[in-house]
């Protein structure tokens, strides 16, 4: 039976997101500052690291040694991924004491010239993934607007159709098309893939993994 909107009856006491896969954005306001330097880093590390083949598809994955890089643009955005890693966790955990806990991270950089993609894939046994959008090129008038995108797809099974009610937590994906200067930060259990670049020139990202580690207790 169909039926028109209810009346209210019931007071809401509560609601709870569970099973929340939270997708938190930022923005650096020096992308302007530091994106060309971290371009002109970059581009001298690809020059020497052949690179290695994961998700990426025609496209360049360096080394994961990230957080490990002298160069100055390089160590400066580690330091501010650090922190925001920090503070999303302080947003999703605000009564959890993080003191007991030491943190393990890796990096890499993405290079995916015209063409290039990223297939569906995760993180396994990180806590947080993100991506920082270093260029992100437009691309051409009648391009498919999905280009260059990236597209989160959910887990669950027995999600509603497509022509119920409208609401983020109950698709079964959720497409971003970042700006440069916009990082992204999300359960790395949250299954990904980037569309094919269609723009005439590279898109560039770095992208890194954090997970939790308690710390030992101290000897007696």
């Amino acid at each position: 039976m169909t039926q028109g909107v209810p009346q209210p009856g019931f007071k809401l006491s509560g609601l709870d997101p569970l099973f929340h896969s939270p997708v938190l954005t930022f923005h650096l306001p020096e992308a302007a500052r530091l994106n060309p330097q971290l371009l002109r880093e970059i581009a001298g590390i690809r020059a020497s690291d052949p690179g290695l083949a994961r998700s990426n598809r025609n496209g360049w994955h360096s080394r994961d040694e990230l957080f490990q890089r002298p160069e100055p643009g390089l160590k400066q955005l580690c330091a501010m991924l650090l922190g925001a890693t920090a503070e999303a966790t302080a947003r999703i955990a605000p009564d959890e004491d993080l003191m007991p806990f030491g943190l393990q991270y890796h990096g890499w950089i993405n290079v995916n010239p015209p063409g290039a993609f990223n297939t569906p894939h995760d993180h396994p046994g990180w806590f947080w993934s993100g991506v920082y959008y270093v260029a992100t090129p437009a691309p051409p008038p009648g391009a498919d607007t999905s280009a260059g995108a990236i597209e989160f797809l959910d887990g669950r099974t027995n999600l509603l159709l497509p022509d119920q009610v409208d609401t983020p937590c109950m698709r079964s994906k959720m497409l971003y098309r970042p700006a440069a200067g916009t990082l992204l930060l999300f359960p790395s259990h949250l299954r990904h893939w980037v569309y094919p670049n269609a723009a005439a020139s590279d898109r560039v990202s770095i992208a890194f993994n954090v997970r939790f580690t308690k710390r030992a207790a101290p000897a007696a």
